[in-house]
Protein backbone atom coordinates (compact mmCIF):
# COMPACT_ATOMS: atom_id res chain seq x y z
CA UNK A 1 0.00 0.00 0.00
CA UNK A 2 1.11 3.39 -0.63
CA UNK A 3 0.59 6.21 2.22
CA UNK A 4 -0.01 9.74 0.66
CA UNK A 5 0.13 12.44 3.43
CA UNK A 6 -1.29 15.36 3.20
CA UNK A 7 0.13 18.04 5.62
CA UNK A 8 -0.79 21.33 3.68
CA UNK A 9 -3.32 23.15 0.90
CA UNK A 10 -0.99 22.57 -1.92
CA UNK A 11 -0.04 19.11 -2.63
CA UNK A 12 0.01 18.77 -6.23
CA UNK A 13 2.44 16.06 -6.68
CA UNK A 14 0.68 13.55 -3.89
CA UNK A 15 -2.75 14.85 -5.73
CA UNK A 16 -0.81 13.40 -9.02
CA UNK A 17 0.32 9.68 -7.32
CA UNK A 18 -2.70 9.26 -5.83
CA UNK A 19 -4.96 10.19 -9.00
CA UNK A 20 -2.70 7.47 -10.65
CA UNK A 21 -4.11 4.74 -8.02
CA UNK A 22 -7.25 5.76 -9.24
CA UNK A 23 -6.76 5.52 -12.80
CA UNK A 24 -5.08 2.32 -12.62
CA UNK A 25 -8.19 1.33 -10.89
CA UNK A 26 -6.57 0.55 -7.59
CA UNK A 27 -8.55 0.82 -4.48
CA UNK A 28 -7.99 3.89 -2.55
CA UNK A 29 -8.49 5.19 1.13
CA UNK A 30 -9.45 8.56 1.18
CA UNK A 31 -11.11 11.25 3.15
CA UNK A 32 -14.47 12.87 3.22
CA UNK A 33 -16.31 15.56 4.72
CA UNK A 34 -16.67 13.50 7.70
CA UNK A 35 -14.80 9.96 7.35
CA UNK A 36 -12.55 8.08 5.60
CA UNK A 37 -13.86 5.76 2.90
CA UNK A 38 -12.94 3.13 -0.21
CA UNK A 39 -12.80 4.73 -3.40
CA UNK A 40 -12.78 2.82 -6.58
CA UNK A 41 -13.37 4.20 -9.71
CA UNK A 42 -17.03 3.59 -10.99
CA UNK A 43 -16.14 1.89 -14.32
CA UNK A 44 -13.89 -0.46 -13.15
CA UNK A 45 -16.17 -3.04 -12.05
CA UNK A 46 -13.38 -5.61 -10.65
CA UNK A 47 -12.40 -2.74 -8.14
CA UNK A 48 -15.98 -2.25 -6.66
CA UNK A 49 -16.33 -6.19 -6.37
CA UNK A 50 -13.46 -6.23 -4.68
CA UNK A 51 -14.56 -3.62 -2.17
CA UNK A 52 -18.00 -5.74 -1.69
CA UNK A 53 -16.15 -8.81 -0.72
CA UNK A 54 -13.89 -6.72 1.17
CA UNK A 55 -16.52 -5.17 3.12
CA UNK A 56 -18.60 -8.62 3.41
CA UNK A 57 -21.53 -7.02 2.05
CA UNK A 58 -24.37 -9.48 2.10
CA UNK A 59 -26.58 -7.00 -0.52
CA UNK A 60 -24.65 -7.43 -3.64
CA UNK A 61 -27.15 -5.65 -5.34
CA UNK A 62 -27.63 -2.12 -3.23
CA UNK A 63 -25.70 0.61 -4.57
CA UNK A 64 -23.00 2.53 -3.73
CA UNK A 65 -22.78 6.52 -2.90
CA UNK A 66 -20.72 8.21 -5.61
CA UNK A 67 -18.26 11.05 -5.65
CA UNK A 68 -18.06 13.87 -8.02
CA UNK A 69 -15.27 16.71 -7.96
CA UNK A 70 -17.92 18.72 -10.36
CA UNK A 71 -20.87 19.07 -12.14
CA UNK A 72 -18.70 17.76 -14.90
CA UNK A 73 -18.32 14.89 -13.94
CA UNK A 74 -21.79 14.94 -12.53
CA UNK A 75 -23.39 15.38 -16.06
CA UNK A 76 -22.02 12.04 -17.50
CA UNK A 77 -24.11 10.12 -15.40
CA UNK A 78 -27.55 11.57 -14.21
CA UNK A 79 -30.32 11.63 -16.60
CA UNK A 80 -31.16 14.98 -15.41
CA UNK A 81 -32.52 17.30 -12.08
CA UNK A 82 -35.56 19.03 -11.49
CA UNK A 83 -35.76 22.70 -10.36
CA UNK A 84 -36.09 21.51 -6.34
CA UNK A 85 -32.76 18.59 -6.94
CA UNK A 86 -31.36 21.56 -8.47
CA UNK A 87 -32.02 23.95 -5.74
CA UNK A 88 -30.47 21.84 -3.43
CA UNK A 89 -27.12 21.38 -5.07
CA UNK A 90 -26.91 25.05 -5.73
CA UNK A 91 -27.20 25.52 -1.84
CA UNK A 92 -25.67 22.51 -0.06
CA UNK A 93 -22.79 21.39 -2.80
CA UNK A 94 -19.82 21.00 -2.23
CA UNK A 95 -20.86 19.05 1.49
CA UNK A 96 -22.46 16.43 2.99
CA UNK A 97 -25.78 15.98 0.79
CA UNK A 98 -26.38 12.90 -0.92
CA UNK A 99 -28.60 12.88 -3.77
CA UNK A 100 -30.48 9.94 -4.97
CA UNK A 101 -31.07 11.18 -9.19
CA UNK A 102 -32.03 9.24 -11.85
CA UNK A 103 -29.05 7.77 -13.37
CA UNK A 104 -28.22 7.51 -17.50
CA UNK A 105 -29.38 4.30 -19.35
CA UNK A 106 -25.72 2.96 -19.59
CA UNK A 107 -25.32 2.76 -16.16
CA UNK A 108 -28.06 0.76 -14.95
CA UNK A 109 -26.09 -2.20 -14.96
CA UNK A 110 -23.64 -0.61 -13.12
CA UNK A 111 -22.82 -1.48 -9.48
CA UNK A 112 -23.51 2.15 -8.81
CA UNK A 113 -26.88 1.72 -9.27
CA UNK A 114 -29.77 0.56 -7.49
CA UNK A 115 -33.18 0.67 -9.33
CA UNK A 116 -31.79 3.15 -11.89
CA UNK A 117 -31.28 5.57 -9.41
CA UNK A 118 -27.69 6.84 -8.36
CA UNK A 119 -26.99 8.36 -5.01
CA UNK A 120 -24.28 11.26 -5.28
CA UNK A 121 -22.69 13.83 -3.67
CA UNK A 122 -20.15 16.28 -4.43
CA UNK A 123 -17.59 16.01 -2.15
CA UNK A 124 -16.28 18.82 0.00
CA UNK A 125 -13.13 17.51 1.70
CA UNK A 126 -10.74 19.78 -1.01
CA UNK A 127 -7.73 16.85 -1.27
CA UNK A 128 -10.03 14.39 -2.66
CA UNK A 129 -11.90 16.82 -4.88
CA UNK A 130 -8.45 17.69 -5.94
CA UNK A 131 -7.82 13.61 -7.01
CA UNK A 132 -11.04 13.38 -8.82
CA UNK A 133 -10.64 15.89 -10.54
CA UNK A 134 -7.12 15.13 -11.47
CA UNK A 135 -7.78 11.57 -12.09
CA UNK A 136 -10.87 12.75 -14.10
CA UNK A 137 -13.44 10.16 -12.90
CA UNK A 138 -16.11 10.05 -10.20
CA UNK A 139 -15.48 7.06 -7.53
CA UNK A 140 -17.58 5.03 -5.73
CA UNK A 141 -17.10 5.79 -2.08
CA UNK A 142 -18.14 3.64 1.14
CA UNK A 143 -17.02 3.47 5.15
CA UNK A 144 -14.59 1.64 5.81
CA UNK A 145 -15.96 -1.13 7.97
CA UNK A 146 -16.90 -5.35 7.62
CA UNK A 147 -20.70 -4.14 6.27
CA UNK A 148 -23.03 -4.10 9.73
CA UNK A 149 -20.24 -3.09 11.85
CA UNK A 150 -19.32 0.51 13.21
CA UNK A 151 -17.04 2.45 10.54
CA UNK A 152 -13.21 3.19 11.60
CA UNK A 153 -11.91 6.66 11.37
CA UNK A 154 -8.84 6.64 12.73
CA UNK A 155 -5.97 6.74 10.15
CA UNK A 156 -3.89 4.29 12.63
CA UNK A 157 -6.27 2.00 13.17
CA UNK A 158 -7.74 1.73 9.37
CA UNK A 159 -3.55 1.18 8.13
CA UNK A 160 -3.58 -1.63 10.91
CA UNK A 161 -6.46 -3.53 8.99
CA UNK A 162 -5.66 -2.70 5.44
CA UNK A 163 -3.11 -1.93 4.68
CA UNK A 164 -2.63 -5.45 2.79
CA UNK A 165 -5.75 -5.12 0.53
CA UNK A 166 -5.62 -1.60 -0.23
CA UNK A 167 -3.22 0.01 -3.30
CA UNK A 168 -3.24 3.69 -1.46
CA UNK A 169 -4.40 5.51 1.41
CA UNK A 170 -4.20 9.04 1.58
CA UNK A 171 -4.19 10.53 4.91
CA UNK A 172 -5.60 14.57 5.85
CA UNK A 173 -3.49 15.74 8.43
CA UNK A 174 -5.74 19.17 7.54
CA UNK A 175 -8.85 19.16 7.94
CA UNK A 176 -11.17 19.06 10.08
CA UNK A 177 -13.75 15.96 10.50
CA UNK A 178 -17.02 15.49 11.22
CA UNK A 179 -18.43 12.82 13.59
CA UNK A 180 -22.29 12.79 11.11
CA UNK A 181 -21.98 11.24 8.37
CA UNK A 182 -23.74 12.79 4.99
CA UNK A 183 -27.40 13.24 4.81
CA UNK A 184 -29.51 11.58 2.28
CA UNK A 185 -32.54 12.63 0.22
CA UNK A 186 -34.55 12.16 -2.42
CA UNK A 187 -36.86 14.44 -4.09
CA UNK A 188 -40.77 13.29 -5.16
CA UNK A 189 -43.45 15.44 -6.14
CA UNK A 190 -41.43 18.36 -5.40
CA UNK A 191 -40.94 16.86 -1.42
CA UNK A 192 -37.67 16.31 -0.07
CA UNK A 193 -37.30 12.90 1.59
CA UNK A 194 -34.72 12.60 4.13
CA UNK A 195 -33.80 8.70 3.90
CA UNK A 196 -30.61 8.85 6.33
CA UNK A 197 -30.23 12.27 8.83
CA UNK A 198 -26.61 13.18 9.12
CA UNK A 199 -24.75 16.41 8.81
CA UNK A 200 -27.29 18.52 7.22
CA UNK A 201 -31.05 18.75 10.14
CA UNK A 202 -33.16 19.25 7.66
CA UNK A 203 -32.28 20.09 3.95
CA UNK A 204 -34.47 23.17 2.34
CA UNK A 205 -34.78 23.76 -1.39
CA UNK A 206 -35.82 27.18 -0.50
CA UNK A 207 -32.55 29.54 -1.98
CA UNK A 208 -33.62 32.67 -0.10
Amino acid sequence: MKKIVFTDSVALSLVSQAAGILKKNGILIHPTENLYGFGANIYDNASIQKIIKLKQRKNKTKGFVVLVSDYIQLDKLIAGVNKVEKNLMQKYWPGPLTLILRAKKEYWKNPVCYKKKIAIRMVNNYITRAILKEADLPIISTSINISGEKSINDPKLIEDNFCNVVDGMVIDTVSRFSDKPSTIVRVSCRKVIVLRKGAINKPNPNLK
